[in-house]
Parts: C-alpha cells; structure tokens; sequence
C-alpha cells in the first residue's frame, strides 16, 4: 500500500488540488502504515528481552557454578582454624 508523504498531502490540500475523500484515504493507509511499524517495534522490542532474559538466565547459571566451585575450593585450602580456646564449663545443679 503506497501513500504520498504527508508534506505533499498538506500541500495538495493547501493547493486545492486534493478532495476530502482523497485526503480520508490517505490518512487511513497512513494510519495503516503507522499500526504496521507499531507492530514491527513491539515485536522488536519482545525479541530483545526475550534475548536479554535468555542471557541472564545463562549467566546467573555460571555465576552459580563459579560461586559454588569457589566454596568448595575455599573450603579445601582453609580448613576450620583450631582457635586452642580453653573448654567451657557449666556448673552442674
């Protein structure tokens, strides 16, 4: 569906050489045109987060196994100190 640009339907109404009917068609296929590129965006626009989303959802999973290898490496090269506190006791009733 082709269409004038809008400065030359203004100019063709100003100019008189445009009638109503003529300029209420082109404003529906512009309207048209404008629900076409809303759609395009919008669909855009999900594609990019649906991305996005996917990309997260990748990394909080490597971030996962970084954080839990990183503890248990921690875990093996830093063993529970031994403090050498004295033992506490309770005083018995």
């Amino acid at each position: 569906m082709g269409t004038y640009d809008h400065q030359k339907i203004l100019t063709d109404w100003s100019n008189g050489t445009l009638t109503a009917d003529m300029a209420i068609g082109h404003a529906w296929q512009h309207i048209a045109q404008l629900y076409e590129l809303l759609a395009q965006a919008r669909k855009s626009a999900s594609d990019k987060v649906n991305h996005l989303e996917n990309k997260v959802n990748a990394l909080q999973v490597q971030l996962d196994r970084l954080t839990k290898g990183l503890s248990v490496e921690l875990e093996k090269k830093s063993p529970t100190p031994n403090l050498n506190l004295p033992e506490v006791h309770t005083l018995a009733k």
